[in-house]
């Protein structure tokens, strides 16, 4: 009855997050900026484990960003979860991250680091004895 009762809190999460994906991916499909929808990979260099990964990106001050993220393995989702960063956009527009992020739930912490410009995100991950690649671009 307890994993009945996750299931059913995580797909309503995962409603929620989905609707708000849409609506960033709308909002920014012609932006000049690295706010809004990404979808693609996460993958352990360590294990060899991967999945689905997504994120929304939003700018909320001049400095200050928000990655919310969610992700999945095998046919899991999990997540939905936010890492806030301070970050300085470049001329580009580039954003460069380099930066530690707290998983929920005792998943540990992780060093993120790489960019994000309107067509590309791509970073390298590293902590809690793992290390590994995350790879998104714009959502079709």
């Amino acid at each position: 009855m307890r994993l009945l009762s996750l299931l059913a809190l995580g797909l309503a999460s995962c409603s929620s997050y989905q609707t708000d994906f849409k609506k960033a991916a709308r909002q920014f499909e012609q932006g000049e900026s690295p706010a809004g929808s990404w979808k693609g990979t996460w993958k352990s260099e360590v294990n060899g484990h991967h999945g689905p990964l997504w994120c929304i990106l939003s700018q909320d001050a001049k400095d200050q960003w928000t990655f919310r993220y969610r992700a999945g393995w095998g046919i899991l989702q999990f997540g939905d979860y936010q890492h806030p960063v301070k970050a300085s956009l470049k001329p580009g527009p580039v954003l460069p991250i380099d930066d530690k992020m707290t998983l929920p739930k005792n998943f540990g912490t992780y060093a993120v680091k790489g960019t994000v410009t309107p067509t590309q995100f791509n970073f390298r991950f590293s902590g809690n004895g793992d290390k590994g690649t995350m790879t998104l671009t714009r959502p079709k």
